[in-house]
């Protein structure tokens, strides 16, 4: 049985400044090529520990600091028949090589389980060895991964959404909720009823174009909000705070 987590108890940091360049030269290099073939592969062999790792939230092991691990199937349905928006126009940019066809491709569908689940491969692979090994993000590695790659995936997310989901989305309402993360968690529908329980995942999630605008992509909360403030705080949305004041799109994605 999934623990019940108010957010009262969610732990602030602070937030994370390194650039990618400054990681680069301290000799730290991830393995950046991810095939379609390769992520499905892996997501594939997670899926079997799905079970065992929300048993251990439970037990409140480290992982759950982590970013969420591969979906299952027992998602909430669509209900909308709204097909996604066009993902063409975007420019598959990446600083390290990184491949996201399979990503623009799942959006392209409207399938955003499947595209949760590939943005979250990424950013494990971004994140470095470290990362890869554990199959989750620590919140300090979150500066690792390069401005382009990060903006690459979230201007997919929001052209696929027609602008409602992607980091910079996230960005801009947490900043308008003036980082309260109780009422901005309530605005993006994550957490329900009296005491804001977070969702179960990943069965009380919406992953179509119904879904709550800043629903998606998901970070795992469980356990504080250090993962999810760190990426929020990259430099690769900080345009979001000027720009993101009144919903605007961010220059660097016109």
């Amino acid at each position: 049985m999934q623990t019940q987590v108010h957010l009262q108890h969610v732990v602030p940091v602070v937030s994370l400044q390194r650039p990618f360049a400054a990681a680069n030269q301290s000799g730290h290099t991830p393995r950046c090529h991810l095939s379609k073939q390769s992520i499905l592969t892996s997501l594939a062999q997670r899926r079997g520990s799905v079970k065992a790792e929300a048993a251990g939230l439970d037990e409140g092991v480290t992982a759950s600091s982590g970013l969420l691990g591969p979906s299952t199937q027992s998602q909430r349905k669509s209900s909308s028949p709204e097909p996604a928006g066009d993902v063409g126009g975007v420019e598959l940019a990446s600083e390290v090589d990184m491949d996201y066809t399979s990503l623009r491709d799942a959006l392209q569908q409207g399938d955003f389980q499947q595209a949760d689940d590939l943005t979250r491969a990424a950013l494990i692979t971004l994140a470095g060895p470290d990362a890869e090994k554990r199959n989750w993000v620590y919140f300090s590695e979150v500066k690792f991964i390069s401005n382009i790659d990060l903006q690459t995936i979230d201007k997919l997310w929001r052209a696929a959404s027609k602008n409602r989901q992607g980091f910079s989305i996230q960005k801009e309402m947490w900043m308008q909720n003036r980082k309260q993360w109780t009422k901005f968690f309530k605005q993006i529908d994550w957490t329900v009823g009296e005491f804001n329980n977070y969702r179960k995942w990943p069965q009380d999630f919406t992953y179509d174009m119904s879904a709550a605008k800043g629903h998606l992509p998901l970070t795992n909360c469980l356990r504080g909000t250090q993962l999810f403030k760190a990426i929020l705080e990259h430099p690769a949305f900080e345009k979001a705070d000027s720009n993101g004041s009144n919903g605007s799109t961010p220059d660097w994605l016109k």
